[in-house]
């Protein structure tokens, strides 16, 4: 099946260019044009789909090739942040623009590179359909880069897919690393924090209460929470310490202290994401409002985060929660983490190491709702994502693709 892949690099290119086209920031969320390139795709290969759309332009597309088990699935999203000010690209974004071997664009990394690998690795499995005795689904969702209700969350939680294992296609290296298999994840906790205070005129403040000074002098108090390290679990033990030797590299390369980095699978951490408030320069501030982002490592718990922040929350404060989602992953030791490895040493000529990562992708949604493996393995590279001049190399597409099919033959020809 590797070899199907070899044949179709031009066909490839092409696919990876056009996604990069259909523009699909989110916000606003809206993928349709990405998911008609999909489906386009699709069509010309013959191969069978769903689609699904919960909220106008919340579009997922589901296809399959095979029957029985044992059921894969490979997952990628296909909306991407905003391109940001475009002074700071030296290429057009949406173009799709190859450098060097180096494609360029908004999502070329984060993640229509894997989205294209994936749906090329299913062509290879169409082909070969006769030999395989089980079934590969590839899902291509939104809602993954705002964490929204209409993707992976939504086709689970209304029963529209079941499956044995996931793979997703998110980047799994670094500039300058070896490609890694993510096994593990932190989970979230999103809240918003709002103060409330009294207006007054600007020339006596003293009769009023400054909503913004009440929020930023609380806001420091949460770092409080990142001092103590969680207890990880055993058999995520192997997975951290990757995950830490992997992020202290990234850390030394950017001259920071490795520990910096590396601490973050072991501890929380807090970042204050927005902050906005008052109405006129010359008006007391009665309301202001922060967005903060707590992540939560393995062994750890939203619930305690919660708690904490209840505890220390100033009586004139309030918050309310935006997101959870569980710390989860699936052990170093596990047959797909293995399975993924075993291909990936026939294709990159080394075994990728099994490591936990310091975000969060849809893979919990899998482990969680619907109870399988999931592991994440793609092109691409973690320090590009949601940076201005994206890029992918096309051969890592390529040979991500050939990966997924040889996981794909060994696995649905196993059944």
């Amino acid at each position: 099946m590797m070899k199907a892949i070899e044949k179709r690099q031009t066909d490839l290119n092409r696919l990876c260019i056009e996604l990069i086209g259909a523009r699909s920031e989110n916000p606003p969320g809206d993928v349709s044009e990405a998911a008609y390139v999909v489906e386009h795709f699709l069509d010309e290969e013959g191969i069978r789909y769903q689609t699904f759309e919960p909220e106008k332009g919340h579009r997922s597309v589901l296809a399959t090739v095979g029957k029985d088990k044992p059921s894969l699935i490979l997952c990628g999203h296909i909306d991407v942040v905003p391109a940001g000010d475009l002074d700071k690209w030296t290429v057009d974004p949406y173009k799709g623009e190859i450098k060097q071997g180096k494609l360029y664009g908004r999502g070329s990394t984060d993640m229509k590179g894997g989205v294209a690998a994936m749906l090329m690795a299913l062509t290879a499995a169409k082909e070969h359909e006769n030999e395989l005795t089980g079934k590969t689904t590839v899902l291509v969702v939104p809602d993954e880069e705002a964490q929204g209700p209409a993707g992976v969350q939504w086709l689970l939680n209304n029963k529209k897919l079941k499956s044995d294992m996931c793979i997703i296609t998110e980047p799994t290296s670094y500039l300058g690393e070896k490609y890694g298999i993510v096994g593990g994840e932190r989970g979230t906790f999103w809240f918003k924090i709002t103060a409330l205070g009294k207006p007054a005129h600007g020339s006596t403040p003293a009769l009023g209460q400054n909503a913004i000074e009440m929020l930023t002098r609380f806001l420091p108090k949460l770092k409080a929470i990142e001092k103590e390290a969680v207890k990880t679990p055993k058999d995520a033990e192997t997975l951290v310490k990757n995950g830490e030797k992997e992020l202290g590299e990234v850390a030394r390369r950017q001259g920071i202290p490795a520990s910096s980095l590396a601490k973050t699978l072991t501890h929380y951490t807090v970042n204050i994401g927005t902050i906005s408030g008052g109405t006129k320069t010359n008006v007391v501030p009665e309301r202001c409002e922060a967005e903060v982002d707590i992540r939560v490592p393995a062994g750890g718990h939203p619930k305690g985060v919660e708690e904490f922040v209840r505890c220390i929350l100033p009586e004139k404060l309030q918050y309310q929660v935006i997101n959870t989602t569980m710390p989860s992953y699936t052990p170093a030791d596990h047959p797909l983490v293995k399975a993924i490895q075993e291909s990936a040493q026939k294709v990159l000529g080394y075994r990728p190491v099994a490591t936990h990562m310091a975000a969060t992708t849809d893979a919990h949604y899998f482990r969680e709702l619907l109870g399988i493996p999931a592991a994440t393995f793609g092109p691409g590279y973690l320090d590009l994502a949601h940076s201005y001049d994206e890029f992918v190399y096309l051969k890592d597409v390529r040979n991500a693709a050939k990966v997924y099919a040889d996981v794909i033959a060994n696995i649905a020809a196993a059944g």
